[in-house]
């Protein structure tokens, strides 16, 4: 029997045709298993960053703690035991903007710089403290002067994110549509971040109707998407506190988009 798949429609966009989220989670698992025993192992640098980073891609799936305390103490362990490799400055980054700890990624990107990380390596880090920071014109201008959005879908959907943190619902709407057409793996899970992201990004900008959208996409792929989940369960409360707080603009829901795939 051949393996089930899923896709999702999300507003009038016909979403791509990807591995069903039992195999895609198992092989997630498999491979984050597979890079801890060979890490154990050899303790190698770009060992331990591959770790973290499939350890970062579980937790923002399932929110489980114990896959980002994993991923705090290796890249810790990586940034003591080789200081002079920027990659283990890089991982660290990774890591402590995942947790908001900005000051602490500032400082491990600039000891990357000290040892040799170039410019474009550290571009994206920079730009999602901007980001997080609420700098997104910043951002913004850094992801396209050094990133990889004309080509790379889930680059592309993060331009589209910071568009509408921006206000700028057309160029956010018609750069999200271009990401999903580019996008081709057969992995749901890199769709599903840009997914959720898209729908986080809505969210705070008042376009509650669209941002639950994107979050039943998620699910659509991941059932078990704990973020998306919990957006949904939280609705009912999320617009009554953008309903109550008057500082807050709501712009009017986006009109037919032009360049869907």
């Amino acid at each position: 029997m051949a393996p089930r798949t899923e896709r999702a429609d999300f507003d009038g966009w016909c979403l791509p045709l990807c591995t069903s989220s039992t195999i895609a989670l198992a092989n997630l698992d498999a491979q984050t298993a597979g890079l801890a025993q060979h890490y154990t192992q050899s303790g190698h640098t770009d060992v331990g960053a591959r770790l973290t980073n499939a350890l970062l891609a579980r937790h923002s799936i399932t929110s489980d703690p114990c896959d980002l305390t994993a991923a705090d103490r290796i890249t810790a362990e990586l940034v003591s035991r080789t200081p002079a490799d920027p990659t283990a400055w890089i991982t660290r980054a990774h890591v402590t903007t995942t947790t908001h700890r900005f000051a602490e990624t500032m400082q491990a990107l600039t000891l990357a710089t000290h040892h040799g990380a170039t410019t474009e390596a550290l571009a994206e880090e920079r730009a999602d403290v901007l980001e997080a920071c609420g700098d997104s014109p910043a951002a913004l201008r850094l992801r396209l002067a050094h990133g990889t959005a004309p080509i790379e879908p889930q680059q592309m959907a993060r331009i589209a994110c910071l568009h509408v943190s921006m206000g700028n619902d057309e160029q956010a709407w018609d750069a999200f549509g271009e990401a999903l057409g580019r996008y081709t793996s057969p992995s749901p899970l890199a769709l599903t971040a840009m997914l959720y992201n898209w729908g986080h990004a809505l969210q705070h900008a008042g376009q509650h109707d669209e941002a639950m959208t994107a979050y039943r996409a998620v699910l659509a792929y991941l059932p078990a998407h704990s973020r998306a989940l919990r957006a949904l369960t939280e609705r009912p409360q999320m617009r009554m506190n953008h309903e109550s707080a008057p500082t807050i603009k709501t712009r009017s829901s986006p009109g037919p988009r032009n360049n869907r795939p």
